[in-house]
């Protein structure tokens, strides 16, 4: 039953060796104690100031790289459609080109083609005069191996003739 009701002299000195070791503990203990608490505090804050500024500065350097990315897909369209545009320009460029040749070679085509052509008639026409001339001979040699017809037919021309 002791320990339910201490006595009065349990009391006091407990009283006294509590407030000895407060004392103590005021003294030597409760400055570092609370110096660190207030490092601590204060550290948290400049963590705290830190991380918004850090935050801000993300959030800067994100829409930096936004537009940074808008103007690198700009520029790449403008390049892509110059070079379309160029591509275009060495088609048709080609193209014409090539239309010009083909004309400048139809054009010595049909040259040569109606040299060819005019060569072939000439030669065709000697022929059919060499032909002509051949056939007349021979028909005229045959009309004129009788001398009596010969005679009959120079006198009917001469009569066709007055």
């Amino acid at each position: 039953m002791e320990l339910i009701t201490p006595g009065l002299g349990l009391v006091v000195w407990m009283g006294i060796s509590f407030g000895l070791v407060l004392m103590i503990l005021r003294k030597y203990a409760w400055k570092p104690i609370l110096a660190t608490i207030r490092a601590r505090e204060r550290t948290i804050v400049r963590s705290l100031v830190n991380a918004r500024h850090i935050e801000e500065e993300m959030q800067r350097m994100e829409a930096t790289k936004r537009e940074r990315i808008e103007e690198a897909e700009r520029l790449y369209g403008q390049m892509l459609e110059r070079a379309r545009a160029e591509a275009k320009d060495v088609v048709d460029k080609a193209v014409a080109e090539a239309r010009l040749e083909a004309a400048k070679l139809l054009g010595e085509a049909e040259k040569i083609i109606e040299a060819h052509k005019r060569q072939a008639m000439l030669e065709i026409r000697g022929q059919i005069a060499g032909l002509s001339v051949e056939m007349a001979e021979r028909v005229l040699q045959e009309e004129f191996r009788d001398k009596d017809r010969n005679t009959r037919y120079v006198n009917q021309l001469l009569d066709q003739m007055n």
